[in-house]
């Protein structure tokens, strides 16, 4: 994924699992990811993917 189109609050997925941005790390190439459960954690923007089905305002797939 391409850094340029990450936004805060975006949702996106990675092996670990479905988070929404709340930090851009442009230097590092990485961004701090937090889930529903509140759990955060950082990932390297080459793991993530876009999930289209997910948008800000509904969290859920629709």
């Amino acid at each position: 994924m391409d850094i340029l189109n990450i936004e805060k609050g975006m949702w996106v997925e990675s092996d670990l699992g479905i988070g929404r941005v709340i930090v851009i790390d442009r230097a590092y190439q990485t961004v701090l990811l937090q889930d529903l459960d509140n759990q955060q954690w950082a990932e390297d923007i080459v793991r993530l993917e876009a999930q289209e089905q997910m948008h800000t305002g509904c969290e859920q797939y629709y």
